[in-house]
Order: structure tokens, then sequence, then C-alpha cells
């Protein structure tokens, strides 16, 4: 009886690491399609950075346009008060 045991145990254990051995490929391609899909989120990541940097940039530049815009705004008003007291 011990026999029989220690053959199906065998058997089993053979069976276990033939079926081991045949997940590898899958692996592989599980462990490339990760590799893959980290690759993409990077690129993702860093066109998301290079849009927030031109977002920034185009505010800096609307933000000095205002600035501009105001004290232009300010000066024709000074030059209208002063025409409107002569």
């Amino acid at each position: 009886m011990k026999r029989i045991m220690a053959v199906l145990f065998v058997v089993a254990l053979a069976f276990t690491m033939v079926s081991g051995c045949a997940c590898t490929d899958d692996a592989k391609k599980c462990q490339e399609l990760c590799q893959a899909a980290l690759d993409k989120a990077q690129a993702i990541e860093q066109q998301c950075a290079a849009s927030a940097r031109a977002a920034e940039a185009a505010a800096q530049k609307a933000e000095a346009a205002a600035r501009r815009a105001e004290a232009a705004a300010d000066k024709c008003e000074s030059i209208f008060m002063k025409h409107m007291k002569k």
C-alpha cells in the first residue's frame, strides 16, 4: 500500500512539475504585456506633464497680457480724468 501511495505521489508531483513548466510561456506573455502597459503609461504621463507645462506657460502669458491691458486702461482713465478737469 505504501508503494502505491508513493507511486501516486510521484506521478502527481510529475504532473505538477510538467504543468508548471507549461505555464512559463503564459507568464512570459503576461510579463511582456505588463511591460508594454507600463511603457504606455509612462508615455502618457510624459505627455500629460508636457501639456501641463504648456498650459502653465499659456496662463502666465495671459496673466501678463491682462496686467498690460489693465495698465493701459488705468493710463487711459487718468488721461480722460485730466481732460475732464479742464
